[in-house]
């Protein structure tokens, strides 16, 4: 777990120097997430597609003709029924602005990244808790609306086992996230 998560973090530091050798604009920003968790994490038994809410930060570096690499830290939380999932991830997207100048109008969108999840179940008389740790990729569509602020929908897919009550199941969890976002 600590050799990917040092991992991720060189990957993340190696792209945003390269980038900034180059980048023609930088911006940092912030999201606010709405996820809908689907497949097993959706589950009945698990979350019964509860709604969960995030927060997170990135930097977006713009280059010509309307590419973005954008670093970013996602946190995630679900809970339903003494049932609790927390994510954080740690990845970048690629974005293209169909209007060929970053952070202006719609773009498409495709990212990988490491998660870290933490499972918490409290069941009348046991209770299980585990923090799998897994690769993830997404894709996205979103449009700044101004430089600033936007929206985003965003498809996250991530497969995590986390060890509860003795058995160690694959969990697939994709979530669809709609995110606001505001960039500085």
């Amino acid at each position: 777990m600590k050799s990917s998560l040092r991992l991720a973090f060189c990957l993340t530091g190696a792209l945003l120097a390269s980038g900034s050798l180059s980048a023609q604009d930088l911006k940092f920003g912030l999201q606010g997430t709405l996820a809908y968790p689907t497949s097993d994490l959706g589950d009945q038994d698990l979350l019964d597609n509860s709604l969960g809410y995030g927060l997170g930060a990135h930097l977006v570096i713009g280059f010509t003709g309307g590419h973005a690499v954008v670093p970013r830290l996602d946190y995630t939380t679900f809970e339903k029924n003494h049932r609790k999932v927390q994510t954080l991830q740690l990845g970048a997207d690629y974005n293209y602005f169909f209007s060929q100048q970053v952070n202006k109008g719609a773009y498409l969108g495709a990212g990988l990244g490491f998660g870290l999840a933490k499972f918490e179940v409290d069941l009348p008389g046991m209770s299980a808790d585990d923090t799998p740790n897994a690769p993830y990729g997404s894709v996205s569509a979103g449009c700044m609306f101004t430089p600033n602020l936007g929206a985003e929908l965003r498809y996250v897919y991530t497969k995590y086992e986390p060890e509860l009550f003795g058995a160690k199941p694959e969990i697939t969890s994709p979530t669809l996230n709609a995110t606001f976002i505001y960039r500085f």
